[in-house]
């Protein structure tokens, strides 16, 4: 389903208003794998980015 614009208009406007708060980061994956990718975060509950941040931590809790 496409984005209306005004959900674009609203997010870009979020977007602005908490640059300071966030930082973006593109991480690129094989298109054979993002199925899967997608799978193991829906599988554990949580979205996309809080499974990533979630793997991160957990690396450093590893080695930290």
């Amino acid at each position: 389903m496409p984005i209306s614009e005004a959900k674009k208009r609203a997010n870009r406007k979020w977007d602005e208003a908490h640059r300071s708060d966030y930082w973006r980061c593109t991480i690129v994956f094989p298109a054979e794998e993002k199925q899967a990718v997608i799978d193991k975060a829906s599988a554990a509950g949580l979205s996309l980015s809080d499974y990533i941040r979630g793997l991160i931590a957990k690396d450093g809790e590893q080695t930290g």
